[in-house]
């Protein structure tokens, strides 16, 4: 957090609308939590290839912001977390907040792949709407900010 922090905020959803909410709020001054409920940030974009009107790529608009608010002293990302109840008033919110384990160390994790390279188990890939299967170790997508996840209530089952 800078010196000159105004306070702090929470943004829950970290699509590209929440990604820039907290971007900007964090450059004014706001020391931003950043609550998605996915393993990683980038919401529907992220799955996109084009973009309209402009027919841009997707991941060419949102790879910058994604690096941006990855890197900002001022972000702090809460990656598979929910809210679960908010109470106060104006200006002095307490909010509980839910977050799943990751059961991978990522202060350990190289995001070197391996792990899923020798995962045995396979699950249908959420990202890609369920069109190809994924390991239960596995990352959301190539460019995502955080490093792999495992699907533990899958593995045990199996």
């Amino acid at each position: 957090m800078t010196t000159n922090a105004k306070g702090s905020v929470m943004v829950v959803g970290a699509g590209i609308a929440g990604i820039q909410a907290s971007l900007d709020l964090a450059d004014s001054g706001y020391y931003v939590y950043l609550i998605d409920k996915n393993t990683a940030i980038g919401g529907t974009m992220a799955q996109l290839d084009k973009t309209f009107p402009t027919n841009d790529c997707s991941m060419c608009i949102i790879s910058p912001k994604l690096v941006e608010a990855g890197r900002h002293l001022n972000v702090e990302l809460m990656n598979m977390t929910t809210v679960e109840e908010v109470t106060g008033e104006q200006g002095d919110f307490k909010v509980r907040i839910k977050s799943q384990a990751r059961y991978i160390d990522i202060d350990k994790c190289t995001a070197c792949g391996e792990c899923a390279d020798i995962c045995p188990v396979e699950l249908p890939n959420e990202f890609d709407e369920e069109l190809g299967d994924r390991k239960a170790a596995f990352k959301l997508y190539p460019q995502a900010k955080h490093s792999y996840e495992l699907s533990w209530i899958h593995v045990k089952q199996f």
